[in-house]
């Protein structure tokens, strides 16, 4: 399967997650056009990847325990340092830590 229509599978299980309309998990593989053995697959690539799936056994669907979606992309682009001292009040993030800018000595 392609890269492309593997993710869309997985956006419409988030999507299924977050509306909290999966139904057992025989509906489910059924709804995204899988068997059961591979809708288990991707539910569990799903939770090494993250994401924090649980099923309601009253509800009869599967959950996020905690609040968030998928993201749109793969591919995230870097702010530039413009962008980048809007968002952090002109500090820049390294290593975790914020340091203010400065000139390197080489570039004096």
């Amino acid at each position: 399967m392609s890269l492309k229509k593997y993710l869309e599978k997985v956006r419409f299980i988030d999507w299924l997650i977050c509306t909290k309309s999966t139904g057992k998990q025989k509906d489910l593989a059924n709804r995204v056009g899988v068997s059961i053995s591979t809708i288990n697959e991707y539910l569990n690539e799903m939770k090494e990847a993250g994401f924090p799936i649980r099923y309601c056994h009253k509800r009869q669907t599967y959950f996020y325990e905690r609040e968030g979606r998928m993201v749109n992309s793969l591919f995230k682009e870097d702010l530039s340092r413009e962008e980048l001292k809007k968002v952090n009040g002109g500090m820049y993030p390294i290593l975790g830590q914020l340091i203010t800018s400065y000139s390197h000595p080489a570039a004096s």
